[in-house]
């Protein structure tokens, strides 16, 4: 599976960046997560480990991403640990959208163990509608807290 999604956020890059790299704040957004957990605590940094238990098509999922490039305010990448559910790459890119900030989040990944056995086209759906979904919350939040 591969896919882009964007979105136009009226906040300033680094507060939008900010908010979306808190991961005590994920849950806001991100519907599905469970619980998030940062390793280490404190900033995010080449190595930090964001642990997720989601909930996915009725599924509980324990994922570990750790951070494979870290540019504040332009570009975050994550890649998915071998011990995950689900084997991914996530790209994020943060650019000047007039006074606000246009989020582009890319997706690349395969759904391991019991998932893998889900028809291609069904999980593109629904991780389209999620991702989709997941943007418009996050907007609908940096939006409304101003």
């Amino acid at each position: 599976m591969q896919f882009e999604h964007q979105v136009v956020i009226a906040s300033p890059i680094s507060r939008v960046f900010t908010y979306m790299d808190d991961v005590s704040r994920e849950r806001e957004w991100q519907p599905s997560i469970v619980e998030a957990y940062k390793d280490p605590p404190g900033e995010t940094a080449l190595g930090t480990r964001k642990r997720y238990m989601s909930e996915f098509m009725g599924r509980r999922m324990e994922n570990t991403y750790v951070t494979t490039l870290f540019e504040p305010n332009q570009r975050v990448s994550y890649e998915t640990t071998p011990d995950s559910v689900l084997r991914a790459k996530v790209e994020l890119r943060f650019e000047p959208a007039g006074a606000g900030t246009k989020v582009t989040m890319a997706f690349r990944g395969k759904l391991t163990g019991p998932l893998r056995f889900i028809p291609q086209s069904v999980l593109e759906g629904v991780y389209h509608k999620e991702l989709k979904s997941t943007l418009a919350l996050l907007k609908q939040r940096l939006e409304g807290e101003e």
